[in-house]
């Protein structure tokens, strides 16, 4: 490990300390969160869906869904990849 990142580490450790830690429901949401975004990316490697059939597939709600793959596609990670109906339909974009 590079002396940069060693600080960095540690500069990280000082600042969450002052900042009260991680709280469990800090914990919780970023938990929550790497979760969902890794169940749509399961849900997607079967290819390309549309909001409604990740929500059926995951069990996760539509409108939560709706808000991680808008989220998902602004970092490139998800991509639109056509229509069904009146539906986009989206992919998960392999690491380049």
């Amino acid at each position: 490990m590079s002396e940069a990142v060693r600080n960095w580490r540690e500069d990280l450790k000082i600042f969450r300390e002052r900042m009260g830690g991680l709280t469990e429901a800090k914990k919780a949401m970023t938990k929550e969160q790497r979760d969902i975004t890794k169940a749509i990316q399961e849900a997607l490697k079967g290819g390309p869906r549309t909001v409604p059939e990740i929500a059926a597939q995951t069990g996760i709600p539509s409108h939560k869904v709706f808000w991680y793959v808008i989220a998902l596609k602004k970092y490139g990670k998800v991509a639109e990849a056509g229509q069904a109906g009146d539906y986009y339909q989206y992919a998960w974009k392999e690491a380049t």
